[in-house]
């Protein structure tokens, strides 16, 4: 299982601290529950065909989108209205998901990060997921 932490791929902003992998089987997608704890990772594949990085909801150094539309849902974010959490420079790079009728994550798009394994205390190095 690797080791990893998320960064912008358009400024090389560093978005979430070291993240360590699960097995996708151990993700919770029932409705108000989190479905990933804190300091973990998975990649979950879309219906779509499309990779999604997973993380819990407080596991990122990210900002809120400038277009609040982006946050439709009743109790949180529905998730549907596109990338609605950017990096600290404005760069679409995560979708949050926390409505009550959804689980709660957050799901990085593989286009827009780089994703680093840390190898060591001192090295990181680029992974393609």
């Amino acid at each position: 299982m690797k080791t990893i932490r998320i960064y912008c791929k358009q400024c090389n902003e560093k978005l979430t601290e070291n993240l360590f992998e699960i097995d996708l089987k151990k993700l919770r997608f029932e409705d108000g529950v989190c479905a990933i704890d804190s300091g973990k990772f998975s990649i979950w594949e879309n219906m779509d065909n499309s990779k999604e990085l997973i993380v819990a909801v407080e596991d990122y150094n990210l900002i809120n989108h400038k277009d609040s539309r982006r946050f439709t849902g009743c109790c949180g974010s529905s998730g549907i209205d596109g990338m609605n959490k950017t990096c600290k420079n404005g760069h679409e790079v995560a979708t949050e998901v926390s409505d009550c009728h959804t689980p709660h994550y957050i799901g990085f798009n593989l286009k827009n990060v780089i994703i680093k394994e840390v190898t060591d205390n001192y090295n990181l190095r680029v992974i393609v997921i």
